[in-house]
């Protein structure tokens, strides 16, 4: 894989590199960082939701089931808030992991 761009995790502010073949929970778990996946993955919890600080438009689309999550949840996520299982880099983006899902370590 070729990194693609750069992961700033906030608010310790480190650094990573971005590759466009794995999502941010990838990422995140990659790095050893504390965040909560209680569904594996899959889109069906919120658990795994990142936000997004900077860099919004360097992050893929929405995935059908992301969307599908949104239109059954619609207050699980803020506007600024994305699946971390369902988004991946296109660039440089800053994330933070929302305070409630940072409480497991894999």
């Amino acid at each position: 894989m070729k990194p693609i761009g750069t992961i700033t995790w906030m608010p310790s502010e480190d650094r990573q590199p971005a590759y466009e073949e794995l999502n941010m929970l990838a990422h995140s778990m990659m790095a050893d960082r504390r965040h909560r996946q209680a569904c594996g993955g899959q889109a069906e919890c919120g658990t795994c939701r990142v936000q997004v600080l900077e860099g919004q438009e360097n992050l893929t689309a929405p995935t059908v089931d992301e969307r599908e999550f949104v239109e059954e949840f619609p207050d699980a996520l803020a506007a600024d808030e994305r699946l971390g299982c369902q988004c991946r880099p296109l660039g440089d983006v800053t994330l933070q992991i929302p305070s409630g899902v940072r409480d497991v370590r894999y």
